[in-house]
Parts: C-alpha cells; structure tokens; sequence
C-alpha cells in the first residue's frame, strides 16, 4: 500500500532552527574535508609534503620524477545517489567535483582551486510545497601549510549559488570558509581543530574538532564529520587496493526557492545516515597529488531523521526513513 504522504509537524510559531540546520553539510565540506588518495579527511600530506621530490630508488636516468604537468593535474570527483520514496518523497542527486592544484607560487604544497555543481531532484505530493529541481554552484580555494614536523594549517573560502532558477536574489548566494590546524603526535593520530563560517547569520561561526587513527596499515578510523567512518583494507596488488567500510553522519542541503505563490523562501534539508561500503583506487604514490588511474566507489545505506525546514514557515515536513544508494568515480 502507497504511505500517506508527509505531513507538516508544527514546532511552534517561534521555532528557532537547530544546529543542524545551520550545518553546510552539503559540496563544501564534501569537497574541502576531503583528501586526494585516502578516504582520511584529516590526513596530510607526508611531512615531506605533496610536491617535495622523492628519493629514487634507481638512477634518475631510469627513473625520472614526474614533471609540472603531470604534478599539477586536476582531480574530478562524479557521483550520484538515490533515496527511494518513503511518505511520498523521493529524492535523487547527482555532483560534480572538480579539485585544480595551481602552480605552488610560495614554494609546495600548493593552494587549489575548487568547483563544483550539483543538481537534486525532489519527487513529491503537491501538497507539501517544495520545489521539484534545485541546483547548487560552488567555487573556491584551500590550501594547507605545514608550520613544523607536527603541525599543519589548512584555510578554505566558497561561494555558493544554490536555488531552483526562480530565487535568484540574496537567498541563493553563501559564503563559506574555515580554518583548521591540524596535529600529528604520532604516525598513528592526526588531530584537528578549527573554526567554520556557515554562510548564515543566526550561527555565523562553528567551531569544528575531530581526529583520524590508524592503528595499522589495513585499518583506517576516521572521526571526522559529517562522514565518519571504519576502513579496513580487504586486499592489495600492485595495482589496486581493495577497501570496505562502514560509516555515517549528517547529510543534507540548503536552497533558495519559490513557493507555489511565488514567494521567495530557503529549504533546508537535514538526515543522518548508516552505510556499508566498499572502494578500489590505486596505491598512494609518494611525491604525487593522486597516484593515476580511478578510484570507484558503492555503497548501500539507511537514512533516517529527515526533514526538511524552510525559513519562513513554523512547520516543518518530516519523513519516514529510506535506504540510500550511492556510487562514485575519481580520476
């Protein structure tokens, strides 16, 4: 039998968002906590950095290190997802991702460019008032610093134009930004804190702390929001290594859109997550931003706590939970 479809679950006339509702959940943290090569979101480089040159362990005429062009290559990132429907709301989602290394000005690692552009679609009843298509535009740039052998420093800034196409004013645009410094005591821990800019103005600052444990070469535990997650490596050849995980957290987006009377409104919608997953990339290769070859990824899930909240509007629109399945490709 068909669910009913969702309701509107009234918290009141003065109901102040919570937290998550200011959290950017989306692209930027996505893109900005996360790292070429590893699934580790705090994991920096080598102290060595990125682009330092690497001992050969033949003659330079045999093995000659890469050049500029094949250092400073972009990395793209394409995905997509679905949540089947549950309460008469469907949603299906697909990002972009570019990552552009530039040319490392005050000496490696480099600062990036980021981009991005993300398109969702939600299939719901009429009744509920929420917009069909909504597209999201990000660009931005990070870099990372290391002070000393134990500390790095890491700044990003975004600006994002999220909407439907029909609010298109000061709703739509976001900026974004944060500063992490990140601590390594020992091979085994990176340790974070830092500070992130929402883009809103109720909660204009969060603060952020989190930490990556790897307590062997097979397994990887990563603490960090919004994706936390166990990593365990299955198998490894010359060519590929083989990784399955479990993990969770926060997911969701903000937009500016239309209401069917054509008022200008923001939805922002917030789940959390449990998924198991399983992912092939190649080796890490040191001296380089990502060793060549695709990285693939799938994984399967359970999403629940969802809801949608709009800025202008008392009631919120709570749904039943769903499964989730996503898939994703590096190169």
């Amino acid at each position: 039998m068909r669910a009913e479809p969702a309701q509107f679950e009234s918290e009141g006339p003065a109901a102040e968002p919570g937290l998550a509702f200011l959290l950017p959940t989306d692209q930027f943290l996505r893109q900005e906590l996360d790292e070429p090569d590893d699934s580790d979101p705090l994991l920096p480089p080598p102290l060595e950095d990125s682009f330092s040159p690497v001992e050969p362990t033949t003659s330079p005429e045999t093995e000659p290190l890469p050049d500029l062009k094949t250092l400073l290559r972009p990395r793209f990132d394409i995905s997509a997802e679905w949540e089947p429907e549950a309460d008469g709301v469907e949603m299906i989602s697909s990002d972009l991702n570019l990552k552009l290394p530039l040319y490392p000005v005050f000496g490696p690692p480099p600062p990036f460019l980021t981009a991005g552009y993300s398109f969702t679609r939600i299939n719901a009843p009429v009744q509920l008032d929420l917009p069909r298509d909504l597209h999201q535009f990000s660009l931005g740039m990070s870099w990372m610093r290391p002070l000393n052998e134990r500390w790095l420093v890491r700044t990003m800034l975004s600006g994002v134009f999220a909407t439907d196409f029909y609010n298109t004013g000061s709703m739509a645009w976001q900026f974004r930004g944060g500063m992490f410094a990140i601590y390594r005591p020992n091979e085994e821990w990176d340790l974070a804190f830092g500070a992130l800019a929402t883009g809103q103005e109720d909660i204009p600052v969060l603060p952020v702390i989190g930490a990556t444990w790897r307590p062997s070469s097979s397994v990887k535990v990563n603490l960090m929001l919004p994706n936390p997650r166990i990593s365990y490596l299955i198998s490894e050849s010359e060519t590929r290594q083989q990784w399955a995980y479990v993990g969770g957290g926060m997911s969701g987006g903000n937009w500016a859109y239309n209401l069917r009377d054509g008022s200008p409104e923001r939805l922002n919608y917030r789940e959390w997550r449990l998924v198991v997953g399983w992912e092939s990339m190649p080796p890490p290769t040191p001296g380089r931003f990502q060793s060549p070859g695709a990285s693939y990824l799938i994984e399967a899930g359970y999403v629940f706590g969802r809801k949608f909240e709009r800025e202008h509007q008392a009631a919120d629109i709570k749904i039943d939970n769903t499964l989730l399945l996503h898939s994703g490709i590096r190169f």
